[in-house]
């Protein structure tokens, strides 16, 4: 079982109603495990192995897709190094999401919540919709006006409700999150003080890489969007140090579209509470085909950064065109269709070793979160599609001629 405290004034909290915050002080929520837990204590499948370290109360209301166990797999990208690749483009909806949304969706049961609602118009909105669906739950997707009919069409399948905002992408985060409170709606976004107990799902990618590889690697390497995925994964490894199963951390590293900088300004200036980070000028974003991982203002960026100070980590950036690369090479050479913005993981990992900061011998695992299926048409102006058209007679002849030259 689990403790609730507040992250600020560490007041102890009861768990009799929903709460999002600390009521004395308003401060974000952590949870704190049985110290007699262990490692996978269920025979699942699925993330849910960990349920020991998850904060779920009735296991019988968990709302599952078999989410998580995705695989871990060593490249042959590069010699001298081990280079792993966390495919979470297996996961039920093609991304990372579907591990927050399994548990949030789950502790809306067990508050006896019947709707479901969150910002958003790629990847969560995606699992809230799924999850929701499988729970017998109304879902509420609120989104920017122009989403593509790409993105649309699969909420559509799942039933979902589907608002459009007609405001700033930050005005609606927070609508989404004042009109939950006002009338008494579940919220799904992923974000720390939206949702604290999604903010545990990452966690279990770390316990998975932890499992999977038989001990730490050395650098860890995801893309950052609004930053809980990242923290999370250093909370996983944080928690296996309390257990006494690891002695050393990864070293973890955010990977950003270039000309997002607001992390790296508040490292700079040594930003360490909510109110400065929340201060910060920001200068308007650049566009990028980085949909995902576009967040000018990561809405869990602090304790990202913590993370990152923490594990004595990196910020890196990805160029649209680097991020191109990079799927096409995961692609091409590893078989993984993956998203630009899940791409871009693999971009850091190249840096790194241009960077000379993995030895010879290290580990580095690059955390590949979504599936380049739900975002085919992101690249649709931006990939020449190459193709031979054959005639009935001489088409052997031309395909001697293509054998020929691969070969």
């Amino acid at each position: 079982m689990y403790r609730i405290l507040c992250q600020q004034c560490r007041a102890p909290l009861e768990e009799r109603r929903y709460r999002v915050a600390c009521g004395n002080c308003a401060g974000p929520l952590e949870f704190q495990y049985a110290g007699d837990v262990s490692l996978g204590g269920s025979s699942s499948n699925s993330m849910w192995k960990y349920r020991d370290l998850l904060p779920v109360r009735q296991h019988s209301k968990i709302v599952s897709l078999q989410e998580g166990f995705t695989p871990l797999q060593k490249t042959r990208l590069h010699e001298g190094v081990e280079a792993y690749l966390k495919n979470e483009t297996l996961n039920p909806t093609g991304s990372h999401k579907d591990r927050a949304l399994s548990i949030g969706v789950t502790k809306a049961l067990e508050f006896g919540f019947d709707t479901v609602m969150l910002y958003s118009d790629g990847s969560t909105a995606l699992a809230s919709a799924a999850y929701a669906a499988r729970a017998g739950l109304r879902n509420i997707t609120v989104m920017a006006p122009g989403a593509p009919d790409a993105r649309l069409l699969p909420l559509m399948i799942y039933d979902s409700t589907i608002l459009e905002y007609q405001g700033k992408p930050a005005e609606a985060l927070e609508w989404v999150h004042q009109a939950c409170h006002r009338l008494g709606i579940y919220e799904t976004s992923t974000y720390r003080r939206a949702n604290p107990y999604e903010s545990e799902g990452p966690k279990t990618i770390g316990f998975e890489l932890f499992e999977q590889l038989g001990r730490t690697p050395d650098w860890v390497v995801v893309p950052v969007g609004g930053g809980a995925t990242l923290a999370g994964i250093w909370r996983a490894f944080l928690e296996l140090e309390r257990l006494g199963l690891i002695s050393k951390k990864p070293r973890m590293v955010g990977v950003l579209p270039e000309g997002y900088d607001i992390l790296e300004k508040a490292m700079l200036r040594d930003v360490r509470s909510e109110t400065d980070f929340r201060s910060l000028t920001l200068r308007e974003a650049p566009s990028t085909l980085q949909v995902k991982i576009a967040m000018p203002c990561p809405p869990d960026g602090l304790e990202l950064i913590t993370a990152i100070r923490e594990s004595n980590g990196l910020l890196i950036y990805a160029r649209d065109e680097e991020a191109l690369d990079a799927q096409k090479k995961l692609g091409a050479l590893e078989g993984i269709y993956a998203e630009p913005s899940a791409a871009v993981a693999w971009v850091a990992v190249e840096k790194l070793m241009r960077m000379k900061k993995i030895g010879e011998g290290g580990t580095v695992v690059a955390v590949i979160t979504g599936s380049g299926f739900r975002e085919t048409g992101v690249i649709a102006d931006r990939l020449e599609i190459k193709k031979l058209c054959i005639e009935p007679k001489s088409g052997i002849a031309a395909l001697e001629r293509i054998l020929s030259r691969q070969g």
